[in-house]
């Protein structure tokens, strides 16, 4: 797996920014966990993006809030009956379960 120097070389120089400990705070306490570093560190150096127009990532500050998103029950309750109704195409569930 790369690093984050691997993938500063292939991406490029970010546009600067400050990152803060603080914004993963609340994030965590929702989740009731601590996200990867690793994770944490891409995010604060690149912020919320599509790569390969395949993968969506988002920032506790970016314009699209990380948390705000999380909260959006919609989105949870659609993945969440998508792992129902098709559990080999999704292999895992998706954290918080928010559909009993």
């Amino acid at each position: 797996m790369a690093g984050l120097d691997d993938l500063l070389e292939l991406f490029g120089q970010p546009p600067a920014r400050e990152p803060s400990p603080e914004d993963w705070a609340e994030v965590e306490d929702y989740l009731g966990s601590a996200l990867s570093s690793d994770f944490k560190a891409f995010l604060d150096t690149y912020g919320t993006g599509v790569f390969c127009g395949e993968l969506v990532v988002f920032h506790p500050r970016g314009s699209s809030p990380l948390l705000t998103r999380m909260r959006m029950r919609k989105i949870h309750e659609s993945f969440g009956q998508s792992w129902r109704r098709d559990s080999d195409e999704y292999p895992f569930r998706f954290h918080p379960d928010l559909v009993a």
